[in-house]
C-alpha cells in the first residue's frame, strides 16, 4: 500500500530499484501511483490506444484525492483533452475524474495543426513551457500525456524533442510489446534521470481506428465552438498573422486560427468563417470575446464541420 510519503524522483519504488530498470511491462494502477508519487514531473508515452489519456486522469486524480497540487499537460495536439485539437493545454485537477477533460484549463499554446510531426520543435517546446509554468505556479506534481507517435524517425524525433523539452523525473512507458523499446532503452542508457517504468495496458482498452480517432478530434471541436459567437474583426486592428510572425494574405474558409491575447498569450482557437480582403476584415467563430482579442495565428489544420 502507498503511504503519502514522497521521495526524491529517483528512490526505489514498487516498480523497481533506481535507475529505472523496471523488467517486463506490469499491469498496476497502485505501482504507477506510487512511483508518480515519487516524481515531481511524470511524462506518459505508447503508442495509439494503449491508455495514456486514462492512466493520466486516474493517477491525476488519486495523486490529488492524497492532497497534492496536482496539475496536466495534454501534449496530444490531435486527441486533445484539455483544450481543443491543435493546442497543448495544461488543466488543474482538484478531484477523481471520470475523464481528462473534466480538468479545469489554466492555459493554452497554440500549436496550428493536429498532427505534430510537422511542428515538432513548436509541440515540444510548448509542452515544456506549460510543465515549467505548473512547477513555478506551484503544482506538487505533473503529469505529461503525450501522443501515440512513437515509432519510426519522425515518432522517435517527437518524442525525444518532448522529453528534452519536459525534463520529467519518470517515464511510464505502456506499450503491448516491445514498441516503445528504442526510447525507453535510450532513456535508460542515459543515466539515473529519468526513471524508466514499463506497464502493461490495461485488456478494457479499446483500439480505435483513424476514422474513429477523425471523429473524436470532430467531436471536441464541435463541443468546443458549440459556445462560440460569429465575430467580424478589423486585421488593421487585430492583425492576422502565421507562425513565423508573417502577414497572412488570404486564409480559406474552415482554417483553425490561435487567438491571442495582449500579452502574447493564446486564448483559444478560432475557425474562419469569411475572409473579406477587399475590406481588410476576417469573419470568424470563436468563444473568446472579441475585445480580448489582439492577434490571429493561423495554423494548417482546417475543420468544415
Amino acid at each position: 500500500m502507498i503511504d503519502g510519503r514522497h521521495g526524491s524522483a529517483g528512490a526505489p519504488g514498487a516498480l523497481g530499484g533506481m535507475g529505472g530498470h523496471s523488467g517486463p511491462p506490469i499491469s498496476s494502477d497502485e505501482a504507477a501511483l506510487e512511483a508518480a508519487a515519487q516524481a515531481r514531473v511524470t511524462l506518459i508515452l505508447g503508442t495509439s490506444d494503449t491508455g495514456k489519456t486514462s492512466l493520466a486522469a486516474r493517477l491525476a486524480g488519486a495523486l490529488a484525492a492524497r492532497g497534492e497540487r496536482v496539475a496536466v499537460v495534454d501534449a496530444d495536439v490531435g486527441q486533445s483533452e484539455i483544450g481543443p485539437p491543435t493546442t497543448v493545454g495544461l488543466g488543474q485537477v482538484t478531484s477523481a475524474l471520470a475523464r481528462l477533460a473534466d480538468a479545469e484549463v489554466l492555459a493554452l499554446e497554440f500549436v496550428g495543426d493536429t498532427s505534430p510531426v510537422r511542428y515538432i520543435r513548436e509541440t515540444a517546446e510548448a509542452t515544456g513551457r506549460l510543465v515549467r509554468r505548473a512547477l513555478s505556479g506551484g503544482f506538487q506534481r505533473v503529469l505529461v500525456d503525450t501522443g501515440g507517435l512513437v515509432e519510426g524517425p519522425l515518432g522517435l524525433a517527437l518524442k525525444r524533442a518532448k522529453i528534452r523539452a519536459v525534463d520529467p523525473d519518470l517515464v511510464l512507458v505502456l506499450q503491448r510489446r516491445d514498441e516503445s523499446e528504442p526510447i525507453a532503452r535510450a532513456l535508460e542508457s542515459a543515466g539515473a534521470r529519468p526513471r524508466v517504468v514499463r506497464l502493461a495496458p490495461s485488456p478494457a482498452v479499446l483500439r480505435r481506428t483513424a476514422t474513429r480517432r477523425r471523429e473524436h478530434r470532430e467531436r471536441i471541436l464541435r463541443e468546443y465552438l458549440a459556445r462560440a459567437a460569429i465575430i467580424e474583426l478589423d486585421v488593421a486592428r487585430v492583425p492576422l498573422k502565421d507562425r513565423r510572425g508573417a502577414v497572412v494574405a488570404d486564409v480559406d474558409a474552415g482554417r483553425l486560427l490561435g487567438v491571442l491575447g495582449s500579452a502574447g498569450e493564446t486564448l483559444g482557437i478560432a475557425r474562419v468563417r469569411a475572409w473579406k480582403p477587399e475590406e481588410g476584415r476576417v469573419v470568424v467563430e470563436t468563444p473568446v470575446a472579441a475585445d480580448r482579442i489582439a492577434m490571429l495565428v493561423a495554423g494548417r489544420a482546417t475543420w468544415a464541420g
